[in-house]
């Protein structure tokens, strides 16, 4: 034990000079360049390899051996500032290793079934996806190698396509648009695309190596284009078709293309916009209407609608929006099968929405959806669940529909477990015209 009187041994004053200035000149000749981080993602196809990060590490844990051999070295010229120095480095370096030391035990060891699973969730909220390089999932292909073939070896990835054909390199989108489909590996294809003129063509080559694979389709003709019938009618695997035409002549060709072709026997599901369909144009669709499951169209007539009920007996979700402007004698009819009705009306003071009600009979019903009806006809909806008896499910009442807490409750006490839904800004599938 020292007392006071007892001595310490001190080294010269120029002998502590000259180890400070020593070591700091070893400390500034093995200062790494802390500022400089570890490879990040960027959009390059191909970033650094494993191999050259884990070599990163070991350079790291080299100078961070350096820094504790100064420990040593100044034992006896401690000094706090420079003490504070040496632990603020250490702490940098120690800092800089974590994420290259996360980087190879996550992103390197990452599942192949869990990255897929994160792939998934990276697609836009789109029906459709388009080949964009700032988005998934061509954005997937450029982080790494790995997530590249873990994308590119998923096809439902690529089942999705949204065809835009400009007036740029036709055969650069082309090859793209090619590549991106070879990816679905077989599988169904879901397209869109719009008909602009003399692009037709092009469209049919680019799709007709795929036309087996292709079960659903999406079509918009603009500026009076001609929608490309031996497209349509030459595609055995089509289930679900879409249009959007605003040209009645043309809405009949296509019918009549379409029903005396195998779609016939394929479609399920068939949505016209654009164009007010009438009798005349539903007949023209036969024998079509015999295996649909999923209808939307635009009519004026509530015979038409009752008519279409009749058409289709295996329907089982229907949206139709109803412009219905003059009195009709509409027959009673029973539609068994029906289970889910979306309507939306005109804004006409006098939608007739209660002629209709009186002459339904929905005993599968289980969803309704109405919007756009000033005149909501309340007895008569009362009288329509009563007399169907149905297990509805869900009541929405969308944008343009007013109903009174006292009409809601008696709807729940003819259906104890009925959900009533109002959101006047709930605008679900009513942007037929």
């Amino acid at each position: 034990m020292q007392t006071a009187s007892s001595t310490v041994r001190l080294s010269p004053a120029s002998d502590i000079i000259d180890a400070l200035q020593n070591s700091l000149t070893r400390s500034q000749a093995i200062t790494p360049d802390l500022e400089t981080t570890y490879p990040r993602f960027t959009n390059d196809p191909i970033i650094e390899s494993k191999d050259r990060t884990v070599s990163a590490i070991t350079e790291r844990q080299q100078q961070l051996d350096a820094v504790l051999h100064e420990f040593l070295d100044l034992e006896t010229v401690m000094d706090f500032k420079l003490h504070h120095q040496l632990v603020e480095k250490k702490d940098k370096i120690t800092q800089s290793m974590n994420l290259p030391k996360e980087l190879v035990s996550t992103h390197w060891r990452l599942p192949t079934e869990v990255l897929s699973q994160i792939f998934v969730h990276c697609l836009p909220e789109t029906s459709h996806f388009s080949p964009a390089p700032k988005l998934a999932p061509v954005l997937l292909t450029r982080i790494c190698r790995r997530w590249r073939d873990v994308a590119v070896a998923m096809p439902s990835l690529w089942c999705r396509l949204e065809l835009e054909v400009d007036h740029s390199d036709w055969q650069q989108q082309a090859f793209c648009y090619d590549s991106w489909l070879k990816r679905s590996q077989g599988r169904p294809l879901s397209f869109a695309f719009k008909c602009y003129i003399g692009q037709s063509t092009k469209l049919r080559r680019l799709l007709q190596p795929y036309r087996n694979q292709i079960s659903s389709l999406s079509i918009r003709s603009y500026c009076g284009v001609a929608i490309p019938e031996p497209l349509l009618i030459n595609l055995p695997a089509l289930q679900e078709l879409a249009i959007t035409i605003h040209s009645h002549d043309r809405i009949t060709n296509i019918a009549h293309s379409i029903s005396t072709s195998q779609l016939r026997f394929t479609l399920r599901s068939l949505k016209v916009i654009g164009s007010m369909l009438g009798l005349e144009t539903l007949s023209s669709f036969n024998p079509i209407w015999t295996h649909l499951k999923n209808v939307e169209i635009a009519t004026r007539h509530a015979d038409a609608f009752i008519q279409l009920l009749h058409l289709c007996p295996d329907l089982s979700s229907l949206t139709i929006h109803a412009h219905f402007d003059q009195k009709q004698a509409v027959e009673p009819f029973t539609h068994s099968k029906l289970q889910s009705l979306r309507i939306s009306f005109s804004s006409a003071p006098t939608n007739r929405l209660h002629d209709l009600f009186n002459a339904l009979t929905l005993p599968n019903l289980r969803v309704l959806e109405a919007g756009f009806a000033r005149a909501w006809p309340h007895e008569e909806f009362k009288a329509l669940l009563t007399r169907s008896n149905c297990p509805l499910e869900s009541l929405i009442f969308s944008t343009g529909v007013i109903t009174t807490d006292k009409q809601r409750t008696e709807y729940i006490a003819l259906i104890p477990s009925l959900e009533v839904v109002v959101n006047p800004k709930r605008y679900q599938c009513f942007n037929l015209l």
